[in-house]
C-alpha cells in the first residue's frame, strides 16, 4: 500500500518535530540554571527527569521570577505538537476510497 503523503506534509511535520527539540533543548537550560542555584546534594539528575519536570519548572519559577524561558519553553512545545497533529490529521482519509 503506497503512502500518499504530500511534502509539504512531510515539511510541516519536521518542523513540528523541530519545535518540540527545541523546546527540550530549552527545558535542559532551565535544568542547568535550576542546578546551578542548588547545592551539589540538592541538585536534580538527568536520569527520570521527565518525571520531576513540574518540580523543576516551579523551582525555575521560584529562583528566576522574571524568565521567559518557561513560557517560550510551553509555547514552542504547544505549536510544534499543533504542528505535527496538523501534518498527521491533513493525510487522513475521511469516506470511502475507490
Amino acid at each position: 500500500m503506497p503512502l500518499n503523503v504530500s511534502f509539504l506534509s512531510i515539511a510541516v511535520f519536521c518542523l513540528g518535530v523541530s519545535c518540540i527539540l527545541f523546546a527540550n533543548f530549552l527545558f535542559y537550560s532551565i535544568l542547568g540554571e535550576v542546578n546551578g542555584r542548588r547545592k551539589e546534594e540538592e541538585q536534580i539528575g538527568m536520569l527520570f527527569v521527565n518525571v520531576r519536570s513540574f518540580e523543576v519548572v516551579r523551582l525555575h519559577k521560584e529562583l528566576f521570577p522574571g524568565s521567559k524561558k518557561r513560557t517560550s519553553m510551553y509555547i514552542i512545545a504547544i505549536i510544534g505538537f499543533l504542528l505535527c497533529f496538523g501534518a498527521f490529521a491533513s493525510n487522513l482519509q475521511v469516506g470511502p476510497t475507490r
